[in-house]
Formats: C-alpha cells, sequence, structure tokens
C-alpha cells in the first residue's frame, strides 16, 4: 500500500536534515508522499520539490503554524496552500521576524542567569527560522544540559529563566489564514494539547482534520481521536514528526504514515477552497 508522512522538518526551521536529505530518506524509507511542514515557514519547500522530482517522491507543500490556546501551545499544519497569498506571507514573515526578536531576549536572559550563550552561537545552529530547540542543542553542546527535555525543564520552557513568550496568534487566525490561502488547516498533536473543546471552536472556523496519528500519542489516543475527528467530520491525519537524529529523534521518518488517499483527500479540500477563493474574486 502507497504510505505518506505528513509531518516532517528540514533545517529551514528545527529539523537536521537538509530538504534534500530529507526527500532522499523518505525515498529510502518507501513513502511514496511526504509534507514538509517546517515551522511558520515555507523557505524549505522549493528545494525538497526539486528533490521529490529526483527521487520520485510526491511533495505535499505544508508548514506548522505556532499559535496559542489559553496558555497552551497549539500547532495549525496547512496543507496544499497558495505560499504567495498575501495573508499568508505577512503572517509567516512577522512570525519569523518576532522569533529573531525573541532569541535576542532570551539570549540576554539567558546570560543573565549565568548561562555562557551568545547571539552568534544560535544563529550558527540554525539554518533557517529561529527557535528553542537550537537553544537547547547549543547548551547540550557546551554541558549545561544532557537532554532536549532537560534543556527545557531548566532554562527554556514556561517559566524558566530563559523563557520569552512568543507573538500571540490564535488557532482561529492560523486557520482562517491557511484557508484564505487555500489550503487545508489541519490541528496538530492534539494528544499534547488536551483541550478537545478546542474543536468545538475551531470547526465553524472552517478546520478540515485534526493528525490522529501521531508518534506521541499511543494507540487509545490514536483511536480516541480518530472518533473525534469523525465526530466532528473532519479528516484524520497522521505523520512522524520527523526532525532528524539528535535530541528531537521520536522515531523514523514515515513510522507513522497515512494511507496516500488521505493526501488525495487534501488535495481536493484545496482544489475546493481555491475555487471558492477564486469564484469570490471574480
Amino acid at each position: 500500500m502507497a504510505i505518506a508522512d505528513l509531518h516532517a522538518h528540514t533545517t529551514a526551521s528545527d529539523g537536521t536534515f537538509t530538504p534534500r536529505e530529507l526527500v532522499e530518506r523518505a525515498h529510502q524509507n518507501g513513502l511514496a508522499a511526504l509534507a514538509v511542514t517546517d515551522h511558520d515557514t515555507m523557505g524549505g519547500l522549493p528545494e525538497a520539490q526539486a528533490a521529490g522530482a529526483e527521487f520520485g517522491v510526491e511533495i505535499v507543500p505544508g508548514i506548522e503554524l505556532s499559535t496559542v490556546f489559553e496558555g497552551k501551545e497549539v500547532h495549525v499544519l496547512g496543507y496544499y496552500y497558495d505560499p504567495t497569498h498575501p495573508a499568508l506571507v505577512e503572517l509567516t514573515t512577522q512570525m519569523r521576524e518576532d522569533r529573531v526578536n525573541r532569541m535576542e531576549k532570551m539570549v540576554v536572559k539567558l546570560q543573565e542567569a549565568g548561562i555562557d550563550i551568545t547571539r552568534e552561537e544560535i544563529q550558527a545552529e540554525a539554518a533557517g527560522a529561529i527557535g528553542r530547540p537550537h537553544f537547547a542543542r547549543v547548551l547540550m553542546k557546551k554541558g549545561y544540559v544532557s537532554t532536549m527535555p532537560e534543556a527545557f525543564e531548566k532554562y527554556l520552557g514556561y517559566g524558566k529563566p530563559g523563557y520569552v513568550s512568543r507573538m500571540k496568534v490564535t488557532p482561529v487566525q492560523a486557520v482562517e489564514v491557511v484557508l484564505a490561502a487555500g489550503g487545508v488547516p489541519v490541528v496538530a498533536h492534539p494528544g499534547l494539547i488536551g483541550k478537545d473543546y478546542l474543536f468545538d471552536e475551531l470547526v465553524p472556523h472552517g478546520l478540515i482534520g485534526l493528525e490522529a496519528s501521531h508518534p506521541d500519542h499511543d494507540e487509545e489516543k490514536r483511536q480516541h481521536y480518530k472518533t473525534l475527528a469523525a465526530h466532528h467530520g473532519l479528516l484524520a491525519t497522521g505523520g512522524s514528526d520527523f526532525h532528524g537524529g539528535g535530541a528531537e529523534h521520536r522515531g523514523e521518518l514515515g513510522s507513522v504514515n497515512v494511507p496516500l488517499d488521505v493526501v488525495r483527500q487534501l488535495q481536493a479540500k484545496s482544489a475546493y477552497f481555491q475555487s471558492q477563493n477564486n469564484n469570490a474574486k471574480g
């Protein structure tokens, strides 16, 4: 059966594989399709699409937008959007600028807490959009912590010495921007959010799917979210959330997957939204 992994990251955000390396790995692992879903950026897509043509892997254009709901991080995946749509370009530009500003504030806070860390070290670690995982990797390399979870627990998590809040984007805003760009919005790893009533708010705003299958969901949670998706009339998706080897490693690329038919459903939804948008313009 042809399978797809609908959640993976590259060096354009906090992955350790370049887009080309990621696509080559997908080919080696027998994936028919792969979604590149970097955090708040579309920067890795051109290289991934070129590699997809080379290796015979269908590339699903994706993105993972960082939002906040009731003090909890909520990540909204978007698929098959128009990457030139003004609202999406504006939002992602603002989010990337916020990441840089946040980085500078985090460096200062960590220095004030006695940590030997510089802006240059973080920038060297981050090839693309800067995030807390890049700080965690530097802290690990310098011996302050041994693992990624320890870095967040001691220094980078909410209320810790290096924590700085991110730009306030709501899940509703993210869903609406993805839809405006003709894309398909899906809530990532809902089991890590633990607020199922969020879907009561997002479905009326056009949410299309939820990521039922994820490495951090055990089988009970996967079944729960498949049932919840059916209850709300949502598409149940899935992916490995692959970041590459190292600290964020949750499992191999493609270790969590969905049938290729799910990709076709995403495409069909996007085609419908884009035709509706074109009709509205006309």
